[in-house]
């Protein structure tokens, strides 16, 4: 009855009928607790935890995990650290439930480098687990280390939820970690796909992410499409046009170095002559004497 009461949400009467057992076992406890922290009454919730103990009655599993939750939003660290002490004193089963009930409150209370601890000391890490440890690295800002464990989730064969994209899409930055990820990988269409299915317009760091990629893997029809986006969008500067001329710098499996005042090789006539049509051509498209000149030097 005090369980379904709680499911209820009708607290004050559990209580009452909490108050009234002639008999109070570790399950009508915990009930009670669950119920407390259900509503968000969490002070109430951990001294019903510590009258418990006084009772010398050991919570059971549903307990520990309210426990848990009350100090994580009432900041309560040193109860919480008390907690997992006595979790491990009488080897509570540290299953996916408890496991990320302690890294929900570690992180509550701004201890990150332990919740990755806790993380990686689980046997078996579900859903729940990945998506808690997603988003409280998302939410201290480590936004990298987010959209990595969002990867190494599916490479453990773990299939994230809506919850856990909601977690990496915190930001225009999030996504342009993930662009920058999948350029890095030679994943160029995940990339591009990322860019296109964005729900925001992309930035100039997101799309400098998706032309470094295209740089890097030699892409050019992605690069040129890459840098019509960011002229449309205003975000292009001579930088831009810099990195997109250095995709095709190799011709025929060949790179060609050039250095300023050199005029050692032996196609430089012809080198000259095309870059003075580049140039003519450059000027009649509207671009600027400042960027041709930054582009094409001399």
């Amino acid at each position: 009855m005090v369980n379904g009461y709680v499911k209820d949400a009708q607290i004050e009467a559990a209580k009452i009928l909490f108050d009234e057992m002639p008999e109070r076992n570790a399950v009508s406890w915990s009930a009670m607790i669950t119920g407390y922290v259900q509503v968000g009454m969490f002070k109430e919730a951990l001294e019903h935890f510590n009258e418990m103990q006084l009772a010398g009655l050991r919570p059971n599993h549903a307990g520990i995990v309210g426990a848990l939750s009350a100090c994580g939003f009432l900041g309560a660290l040193d109860q919480g650290r008390w907690i997992h002490a006595y979790v491990d004193r009488y080897r509570f089963e540290f299953d996916r439930v408890l496991g990320t009930a302690l890294i929900d409150m570690y992180a509550k209370c701004g201890c990150i480098e332990t919740t990755w601890h806790v993380f990686n000391e689980m046997l078996k890490r579900d859903v729940f687990a990945f998506t808690s440890m997603i988003y409280e690295l998302a939410n201290h800002g480590q936004s990298a280390s987010s959209i990595k464990l969002f990867f190494r989730m599916q490479e453990e064969g773990v299939k994230p939820n809506e919850v856990t994209v909601y977690g990496i899409e915190a930001g225009v930055q999030h996504y342009g970690c993930l662009v920058d990820l999948f350029g890095r990988a030679g994943k160029l269409e995940e990339a591009k796909r990322v860019v296109r299915e964005m729900p925001m317009e992309p930035d100039s760091y997101v799309l400098g992410a998706l032309l470094n990629a295209c740089i890097m893997h030699g892409d050019v029809e992605l690069g040129k499409e890459t840098a019509d986006g960011l002229m449309q969008r205003s975000l292009d500067h001579c930088g831009v046009h810099v990195l997109l001329s250095n995709i095709s710098i190799e011709v025929d499996g060949v790179v060609c170095e050039f250095v300023a005042g050199d005029r050692s090789h032996f196609l430089m006539e012809d080198i000259t002559s095309l870059l003075v049509v580049i140039k003519t051509q450059l000027k009649a498209v509207g671009l600027d004497d400042d960027v041709i000149t930054e582009l094409i030097p001399g």
